[in-house]
């Protein structure tokens, strides 16, 4: 529901986290729904080269992906580790994917960093592998969730010193499922009295 620049995640983990929100659930718009939309989308983001081709399957296989990442953040929210059909699903998604590391020493450091070795969808999801691989190393992908509002689910990086911020936004998301909480208790009251 709230795709606020506050939600905005560190380093290549927030091209995932707006690869994920390419589904956005509250209002029913699927950028991936189509291979022409999901090119287009792509190829701005920086994650594809203009004018690769893209078959249906590849596509199929990138909403997979993005499936995938969306449960792995949830179990993120939930303070649980990803259900292991789902870490094999990401698994299988990019095993065949081929990376390669680049390090680079022009800037009075060495800095390593990780490249997808091919184009297309291909490197799309070698791309979004390296940046989860990437945050599980510097320990960011834990704070990557899925807003806890089943209405919502749109992903942000929790900033909040003690890691519970479940919501992608209090105001909007946590103030809507406190009050339907509130709502329910009210009513299971009324329902029980004793």
């Amino acid at each position: 529901m709230s795709n606020d620049p506050s939600n905005a995640a560190p380093g290549a983990l927030e091209v995932v986290r707006r690869f994920v929100d390419t589904h956005d659930i509250y209002n029913s718009h699927d950028v991936l729904s189509d291979v022409e939309a999901a090119v287009a989308w792509l190829t701005a983001e920086g994650l594809m080269g203009k004018g690769r081709p893209m078959a249906a399957r590849d596509l199929s296989a990138l909403r997979d992906l993005r499936g995938a990442l969306r449960e792995m953040a949830a179990a993120n929210t939930r303070g649980e580790q990803p259900p292991r059909a789902v870490v094999d699903a990401f698994n299988d998604l990019t095993a065949s994917h081929a990376a390669s590391v680049r390090l680079d020493v022009s800037h009075g450091s060495m800095v390593a960093s990780v490249q997808p070795r091919e184009d297309g969808a291909g490197g799309v999801v070698a791309a979004l592998a390296a940046a989860v691989h990437e945050a599980v190393l510097t320990q960011t992908w834990t704070r990557l969730k899925s807003c806890d509002n089943p209405e919502c689910r749109w992903l942000f990086y929790d900033e909040s010193r003690n890691r519970t911020a479940r919501w992608c936004s209090m105001r909007g998301c946590g103030s809507i499922v406190k009050a339907r909480r509130y709502r329910d208790r009210q009513r299971q009251r009324a329902a029980n009295p004793l």
